[in-house]
Order: structure tokens, then C-alpha cells, then sequence
């Protein structure tokens, strides 16, 4: 059966797409899309729709590709320290998630059956290239020095899982640890060389581990080649940036090679303060999302949340949902099917409009972002089916200024 999405705000970065249009769907995929000046694709069923067609006026709201959060954790059927799949996927707003390094190549079967197969969401991974990681609120994997042992690495049979899993594994996520001394990251040494036999990017965690070293950035930086991705780029202490907010010649020099970045939005790991410096310098991140796990929930609240954020830090609209479409279906190479109104692409669509109303939102440092307009979702399409979203698990509870 087709559906129309009716009356819809279109907002596609990708086409330069925006403005009143409609969009036809059949069999999962984008097949017409009509605006006032433009059509792409099928537009006569637009126009004289089928009895059958299902019709969904949208009234007005925004409809963008799908959004895309490529640094969740979820893997929630191990540890204590992941969320449900769907939870921060489809009843989210959200059609495509990448769960970042909570499952290796002795859990990543254990991934694809409890989380993979079992969620309406689309899931994606980049594999701790590891034997074992355990994902948990204390650390237990670094607590037991885990991750900085060589002995924890094996490429064969990490690159025999990837192998298997070549439609779901994008990448692989890497916390570059090392033993106090050594002048080398096992995992961080592992992942590039995966990286280079499977064409994958890394996804780096920039920061600080209590228990294991972290490769400096000075360090870090000019390991990275074009297309891997630094997370939590704005992390204020460890990361890009010097003590006065400015950018390292280091970093400079991974962003002009190519290097992308990527929010990744948690407690200590994203400085407002660093943001609103960095983009007054015109480091804009490249992919918003939010590492959303069960010890931050309260704090990045949401992928609209996020994005509002960044619209209130001087990002248009338009820029922020580029960095929650494009940008991450190109860095994991799915631009073919996703993030865009393109006809043959996947029909995965976020359904959302402004609420207004004054807002606190917490920032990183205790401190609040004061807002008028809050981005709210009401629905999600993944696929060609549809889903009306009354609520989000993770809506921001609203604090109106008094």
C-alpha cells in the first residue's frame, strides 16, 4: 500500500530541499515528492491518489530524513550501563542509531540477536575491535585492566566476525588506553589496522579514563586519517582545545585532512562554554548526537535536545538537522539509502515541530541553557511504516523560567 505524507514543512540538507510539499511512499521507499516548484520522482499519485492509499496529513510540521544517532550505547542486555534500542531509537524520533563500542568480538553475536534482530529501530555498530568489553556504570573492564592489555586483541578473529557481520558492523569505536609507560594503545593499534583492511572509520573516545592512561591528543590526532571521527569533540579538558577554548594546531591540522567531528553529548564530555568558542571560530561540528546511556539520560535528554542546543548556539535549523541526516549516513556509508528525499531511498522520516514554551536545559558544567523554543517530536516513519509519538522516553521535563 502507498502512503502520502501530506502537507508537510520539508527539510532536506542533503537536496536543498525546504518548504510545503507532500511525499509518496511505497514498498519502504521514497518513490515522489511534490513541492509549489519542484518534483522528483512519481507525482501523478500525488496528485490523484488510489483508494487505498493512506493518507497522513502532518498539518504544517517538519519533515526531514530520518534522524541518525550514531553514538548511543544499548546493548542492554549485558551490564548496567546501556539502554533500550528502541527507547532511544524510533520512540525517540530516531530511525537509525550506531551503539559505540559496547559490544566486541566475543559479545558480538550476543549484540546481533538481543539488539540487532530484536529492534524496530535500525541499528548499526562499531565493534570494540577487542576480545572482550563489558559496558558498565563502574568500569569493570577498565577497573580490571581489560582494555589496555595486548593479550585483549586479536585481529583474525575480530576481522572474521566483521566478515560476517559487513551489513551491520560501520566502523569501530576505540577508547585509546594504554599501560602507564608504554608508548602504545593496544585497542587504538588494533582498530587502524581493521580499519585498513575493511575501508571502516574509527569513532575515537576523546577524554579521560580514572583507570588506564589516554593517548594525548598531540599524540592521538595524527594517527587519524580522513573519514575516522573524534567524539565528544567539545569535551573541555582533554580533547581539541587549549585552557583558553582554542583550537590545537593538531587539531586543526585532523580537520583539514579530513578528520570529522562528532558531539557525542554527555556529563563531563561537552562544554557549552567550548561549543559557543569553538563555533565563534568556525569549528562547526560535522554529526550531532548524544551517547545517550543510563548514567546521562538527565543530561542530553534527547537527540532533540541536542539539536536544540546547537540551534540556540547559532546553527540554523536547517544546519543542525544536516548533522543528524547527511553528515552520519555519509561518515558510516549509507548516504545511498539514507538521509535524504531522494527517490529509491529508504522511506525513514522524523516528524517534529517547535514548541514554545521557556526551557531550562542543563549543560555539562551545572550550569542551564535558557531557551523559548524547544524541538518536540510526533512522529517517526522507518521504512514506510509509521509511528505517531505522543511522548518521548527521554523528553526533557520542562522548566519554565519563574
Amino acid at each position: 500500500m502507498a502512503t502520502i505524507f501530506r502537507n508537510a514543512h520539508l527539510l532536506d540538507p542533503m537536496q536543498g530541499l525546504e518548504g510545503r510539499g507532500d511525499v509518496l511512499v511505497e514498498n519502504g521507499k521514497i518513490v515522489g515528492v511534490l513541492q509549489d516548484d519542484s518534483a522528483l520522482g512519481k507525482i501523478v499519485p500525488i496528485l490523484v491518489p488510489q483508494w487505498d492509499t493512506q493518507i497522513i496529513d502532518l498539518e504544517g510540521a517538519f519533515l526531514s530524513p530520518g534522524w541518525m544517532d550514531i553514538h548511543t550505547h544499548v546493548f542492554n542486555t549485558i551490564g548496567d550501563f546501556c539502554l533500550s534500542a528502541d527507547d532511544v531509537g524510533i520512540r525517540s524520533g530516531v530511525t537509525t542509531i550506531a551503539d559505540a563500542g559496547t559490544s566486541s568480538i566475543l559479545t558480538f553475536d550476543a549484540f546481533r540477536q538481543t539488539t540487532i534482530a530484536t529492534a524496530k529501530t535500525r541499528v548499526f555498530s562499531f565493534m570494540n575491535p577487542s576480545l572482550l568489553y563489558i559496558a558498565t556504570s563502574d568500569q569493570i573492564a577498565h577497573q580490571l585492566e581489560i582494555v589496555a592489555n595486548p593479550r585483549n586483541q586479536d585481529i583474525d578473529r575480530a576481522a572474521a566476525v566483521v566478515e560476517a557481520n559487513r551489513d551491520v558492523i560501520v566502523g569501530f569505536h576505540v577508547r585509546p588506553v594504554r599501560r602507564t609507560g608504554e608508548k602504545t594503545s593496544p585497542e587504538l593499534e588494533a582498530a587502524k589496522k581493521l580499519s585498513e583492511m575493511f575501508s571502516l572509520p574509527l569513532l575515537v573516545h576523546l577524554g579521560h579514563f580514572p583507570q588506564d592512561e589516554a593517548v594525548p591528543p598531540a599524540e592521538l590526532l595524527p594517527q587519524l586519517k580522513a573519514g575516522d571521527i573524534v567524539t565528544h569533540c567539545f569535551q573541555p579538558n582533554h580533547a581539541l582545545f587549549d585552557q583558553d577554548n582554542k583550537l590545537l594546531p593538531v587539531a586543526k591540522d585532523a580537520i583539514d585532512r579530513g578528520v570529522l567531528l562528532d558531539v557525542g553529548y554527555s556529563h563531563a564530555d561537552c562544554s557549552i562554554e567550548t561549543a559557543k568558542a569553538a563555533i565563534a571560530q568556525g569549528t562547526l561540528p560535522n554529526i550531532l548526537s548524544t551517547n545517550l546511556n543510563c548514567s546521562n539520560v538527565g543530561l542530553a535528554d534527547s537527540l532533540a535536545a541536542v539539536m536544540t542546543r546547537f540551534v540556540n548556539l547559532g546553527l540554523s535549523l536547517s544546519e543542525v538537522v544536516e548533522r543528524v541526516t547527511y553528515q552520519p549516513a555519509a561518515a558510516i556509508g549509507q548516504s545511498s539509502q539514507l538521509g535524504g528525499f531522494k527517490p529509491g531511498q529508504l522511506a525513514d522520516f522524523t516528524i517534529f515541530e517547535w514548541e514554545d514554551k521557556p526551557t531550562a536545559l542543563k549543560d555539562s558544567s551545572d550550569g542551564m541553557m535558557t531557551i523559548s523554543q524547544l524541538l518536540r517530536v510526533k512522529g517517526v516513519c522507518r521504512s514506510g511504516e509509521y509511528f505517531h509519538i505522543e511522548r518521548s522516553p527521554f523528553d526533557t521535563e520542562l522548566q519554565a523560567d519563574t
